[in-house]
C-alpha cells in the first residue's frame, strides 16, 4: 500500500492544491479583514501564495501593532548629532546609520539630490522620532521618503513634466495617465473629464505611426502655494517627428507649458499648451 501525506487540500497535483490554497487565503483575507488583493494576472501560483501569506501576516500584525520610534525599531543605536560630525566621520556616520536601517529591512528614499549633513540630520533628528507600527515582518520592507517630510514640490512638477512628455512620445497617454487632473480645466472655463481627453489623444496618437527623435527640454519651473493647495507651471520646448501611417513623416517642434494643481499633496496637469495638440 502507497503511503501518502495528506495536506488537507483536495487537489490533484502540489500546483493545484497552491491554487486552492490561494483561493482559501484571499477569502480569508477578505471575511477577517476586509482586504481584497489586487495581482497581477499570470503569477506563478507560488509566487502568488507568497505574497498573500506576506499580505496576511501584515494585516494581522498591523490590526494590532502598537506605535513606536523608528529608533526604538533600530534597538536604540548610539550616535552623535550632526554638528558633532565633520568630513570623513559625518560620511562613515552616514553609511553605518543606512546600513543599519538595511539590517532591519527599513529603506529610507531621498528622489532629490541632498548632501550628507541633509540626509544625517534627518534620519537622526527627524526619523529616529517618527512614531510607527511596531513591527518587522521577515521577507517585507519598510519605507520612507525624505520627501514625505519635506515635500519638494519643484521636483514633484519636474516629475509630472517628465511621465507627460514620455506618455506623449510613447502615445500612452490615457483614462489611467493619473499624473492628469479629473477633470481638465481650458482658460475658458470649459471642463473636460480626463476620459473624454484620453479619447482626444487616442485620436491624435491614432494619425501616427510612432514619434521618433524626440527631444526636450524644460525651461522653467514654478510655483505658489496657498496652505494646503497650490498653482504651478512648466514650460519648455519639444522636438519629434510624427511617422505617418505611409511612411511619410512630419517634423512637430515649439514650446509646450503645462500648467498644474496642488491637491491631497499630489501635483497634477489642469491644462497644456503642447505641439501637435489642438
Amino acid at each position: 500500500m502507497d503511503n501518502k501525506q495528506d495536506d488537507g487540500l483536495p487537489g490533484n497535483s502540489p500546483e493545484e492544491n497552491t491554487r486552492i490554497e490561494n483561493e482559501l487565503l484571499k477569502l480569508k483575507l477578505q471575511a477577517e479583514l476586509g482586504v481584497k488583493p489586487h495581482l497581477e494576472s499570470g503569477l506563478p501560483p507560488e509566487v502568488e501564495n507568497l505574497f498573500l501569506k506576506n499580505v496576511l501576516a501584515f494585516e494581522h500584525a498591523t490590526a494590532n501593532a502598537k506605535q513606536v520610534k523608528v529608533y526604538n525599531l533600530l534597538g536604540n543605536p548610539k550616535f552623535k548629532r550632526s554638528d558633532e560630525l565633520n568630513g570623513n566621520a559625518l560620511e562613515q556616520a552616514l553609511d553605518k546609520i543606512k546600513d543599519l536601517l538595511h539590517k532591519k529591512n527599513i529603506e529610507v528614499s531621498f528622489s532629490g539630490t541632498y548632501d550628507s549633513r541633509t540626509q544625517y540630520t534627518f534620519l537622526t533628528e527627524e526619523l529616529f522620532e517618527h512614531q510607527t507600527d511596531d513591527i518587522l515582518i521577515p521577507g517585507m520592507v519598510k519605507h520612507f521618503s525624505y520627501e514625505e517630510f519635506h515635500p519638494n514640490h519643484k521636483l514633484d512638477i519636474e516629475n509630472r513634466t517628465v511621465e507627460f512628455l514620455s506618455g506623449w512620445f510613447e502615445q500612452s497617454l490615457n483614462e489611467q495617465s493619473w499624473e492628469l487632473s479629473d477633470p481638465l480645466i481650458f482658460p475658458d472655463g470649459k471642463t473636460i473629464t480626463r476620459a473624454a481627453m484620453a479619447e482626444k489623444l487616442k485620436r491624435i496618437f491614432d494619425s501616427y505611426s510612432a514619434f521618433t527623435d524626440c527631444r526636450y527640454f524644460i525651461s522653467d519651473i514654478h510655483f505658489e502655494l496657498h496652505e494646503d493647495t497650490g498653482m504651478g507651471h512648466a514650460e519648455g520646448a519639444v522636438k519629434y517627428t510624427a511617422i505617418l501611417e505611409n511612411k511619410e513623416t512630419l517634423l512637430i517642434e515649439g514650446p509646450f507649458k503645462l500648467y498644474l494643481s496642488l491637491d491631497y499633496d499630489w501635483w497634477n496637469i489642469v491644462y497644456f499648451v503642447f505641439p501637435g495638440f489642438e
